[in-house]
């Protein structure tokens, strides 16, 4: 289960020092990706890479519903820009696609933050269950 009170951690480490948003997300135990406003990854952890199956270069700049199913990227995109909209999402169990195209379910926690390059970006952390 993620732990809501170290998710908020991360978030404020983030936002304290948001040069080093790579080295904090790779310290976590979490898998960790970190999407623009636009929905496209601009930092994902090793651990992210690992659950998923893809290299960090197969994922940065590429759009996060290359990693969820055909019938739910609709509402996904949706649900992501009113994420950035209203920084209000509440924790979830999704189904989504590794490398293999094989689905999976994970659990998640989203945290908002502007301080990365001033830009809003939602940090999203996942664990499979």
């Amino acid at each position: 289960m993620i732990n809501l009170f170290k998710t908020k951690q991360i978030k404020e480490a983030i936002d304290a020092n948001p040069e080093n948003t790579q080295q904090i997300i790779n310290g976590s135990e979490y898998a960790i990706c970190i999407t623009n406003a636009t929905g496209h990854f601009v930092f994902v952890n090793d651990n992210y890479c690992q659950v998923y199956g893809y290299s960090r270069e197969e994922l940065i700049g590429n759009h996060f519903s290359m990693v969820v199913p055909e019938n739910t990227k609709a509402i996904l995109n949706q649900l992501h820009d009113e994420y950035i909209e209203k920084q209000k999402e509440i924790s979830n169990i999704w189904e989504v696609l590794n490398k293999k195209g094989e689905l999976m379910k994970i659990n998640v926690d989203a945290r908002f933050t502007n301080k990365i390059d001033n830009q809003p970006h939602k940090i999203t952390f996942v664990e499979k269950m």
